[in-house]
């Protein structure tokens, strides 16, 4: 499986100058009336995607690939767009969470600190492929599996609550449609937002189940033991 591995998964775009200024006005989290603080980790993804081929555009393709150095070049470049689609999508959903929650994100030093790391494969299945008119016409579904693991720990790096998600238990699926012109001309194929799309959701899932320990008062309770 060729994997493609990305840092700062979901520090990026969470830490903004007000929360880091306030945080220096208020000092490291103590008593009823100030912000608990917390630091995200730099994170770990691995990512697999199907080629970026469909029926409809593989002689396109094949002329990118002879031009640009390979099949291989053009995966590598799928990985790359799908992989900072989530970690955008990861940062603004933890970010909002966290937001509601008073939470401050700082570079270091937090309270607490959140670990996290995800390794997700993408899945094309073929649901059929028949002639419609001047067209032929491909569709099939989008599912995401792997794993998603995260960890929250106190400034001594003692890990105090951990859990794994099975991202098969989501049951994210979209679907794609590929149609294909009979008279040579460009196909119409939505795979590329149907990825985005299961990705989105997955990331909205998976932030979803982390709520309940993102949870302001469990949060205090976990960053003074």
């Amino acid at each position: 499986m060729n994997t493609f591995k990305i840092r700062n998964l979901a520090l990026a775009g969470l830490l903004s100058a007000a929360s880091v200024s306030s945080m220096a006005q208020s000092g490291l989290w103590g008593g009823d009336d100030a912000n608990l603080s917390m630091t995200i980790a730099p994170a770990e993804l691995k990512i697999d995607v199907p080629m970026p081929v469909s029926s409809g555009n593989l002689q396109v393709m094949l002329a990118q690939a002879t031009n640009d150095g390979g099949l291989a070049d053009l995966k590598q470049e799928a990985v790359r767009k799908y992989s900072q689609h989530i970690h955008s999508e990861l940062g603004r959903e933890l970010s909002d969470l966290l937001e509601g929650e008073d939470v401050l994100l700082v570079q270091d030093s937090g309270a607490l600190k959140l670990q996290n790391s995800l390794d997700v494969k993408v899945i094309k299945h073929l649901g059929g492929m028949a002639p419609r008119g001047n067209y032929d016409l491909e569709k099939g579904t989008i599912q995401v599996t792997g794993e998603f693991r995260y960890t929250l720990s106190n400034k001594a790096g003692s890990s105090l609550r951990e859990q794994r998600i099975n991202l098969e238990d989501l049951k994210v699926k979209s679907k794609y449609l590929v149609r294909t012109p009979h008279d040579g001309s460009a196909a119409d194929d939505n795979t590329e937002e149907a990825i985005r799309e299961a990705l989105s959701e997955m990331v909205e899932e998976l932030v979803e189940q982390m709520e309940e320990s993102l949870d302001a008062d469990n949060l205090k309770a976990l960053a003074a033991l």
